[in-house]
């Protein structure tokens, strides 16, 4: 009896040590490390210097940091329910198609495996400001030039369409499986009763979409909250640091300027951050669902 259970343990030890080596190096030791680099003055090449709350209080000073926030937000804030979207009514079309559904579905679905890096390499090429294709297009129908990736505000846009066309196609499966799993029966009764389509979407499709909807949210804010290569390879966060994000401020300040104790405090409010949000979008789906129901 005695090795019997001596030999379980010994197989749950096996199974939970590479599980928990693998948290503790990549996951946990990382993070504690930078909370200790939080308050140093440390370059890579000399030893750190306890410095306090210096690092913590040069943020709360620092316009390029609170802009790079700005932009993080507005790139997350508009690309989550345009992606949602998106997906959602690519999800119901080809739902509901009868021939060439797979191949459809397939196709969309390529977008999200086609790495950030060609993605972004190719709308820099179509959104180009003077050999792009979409001016080429948009001339050819008698419109003026659009700088797509030297103004500010159409910059900021060109970023928020390659985010956009990134998960588009992740999400899209995401919801034909949920629109598959939905209950035939409720959409008949309520064909018999005589809703039409749209009322059917609103009051049958969505209110049990509901779950999945929730959880892509969570998704595509973390995402969205670390955009990083779309935008150093489509405007290297320019023009005047308008599309700059804060993970690309945070790699500039660790990696070129080599300020890794300030550099850490940014990693530490990227986290802080996508975790509040994702805390709140919970709180209130519990909310919304009780008063539902």
């Amino acid at each position: 009896m005695r090795k019997r259970k001596l030999s379980k343990r010994g197989i749950v030890y096996a199974v939970l040590t590479p599980t928990v080596l693998y948290f503790a190096l990549f996951f946990y030791y990382p993070f504690f490390t930078n909370v200790v680099w939080m308050f140093t003055d440390y370059n890579f090449l000399n030893s750190a210097k306890f410095v306090g709350l210096k690092n913590i209080a040069h943020f709360f000073d620092d316009p390029y940091a609170w802009k790079a926030l700005k932009n993080t937000f507005v790139i997350t804030l508009v690309s989550t329910p345009l992606t949602l979207g998106v997906s959602l009514a690519l999800a119901m079309a080809v739902f509901y198609l009868k021939l060439g559904k797979a191949v459809i579905r397939g196709a969309i679905f390529s977008t999200y495996i086609v790495s950030t890096i060609v993605a972004a390499i190719t709308f820099k090429v179509w959104f180009n400001d003077e050999l792009g294709y979409v001016n080429s297009i948009l001339t050819g129908l008698g419109v003026k030039k659009v700088a797509w990736l030297t103004d500010p505000f159409w910059a900021m846009v060109a970023i928020i369409m390659l985010s956009v066309w990134l998960l588009m196609g992740y999400f899209m499966v995401i919801f034909l499986a949920g629109i598959s799993g939905i209950d035939t029966q409720q959409l008949e009764a309520g064909m018999m009763d005589g809703a039409n389509k749209r009322q059917l979407f609103f009051r049958i499709t969505l209110p049990q979409l509901k779950p999945i909807m929730i959880f892509s949210s969570i998704i595509a804010v973390s995402i969205y909250l670390k955009t990083y290569p779309s935008v150093v390879i489509l405007t290297n966060g320019g023009p005047y640091r308008s599309t700059e994000t804060i993970l690309m401020y945070m790699f500039d300040q660790g990696f070129v300027s080599r300020n890794v104790g300030y550099a850490s405090v940014l990693g530490i409010v990227i986290f802080l951050i996508t975790m509040f949000i994702s805390l709140l979008q919970l709180k209130l789906t519990k909310f919304f669902s009780e008063q539902g129901g």
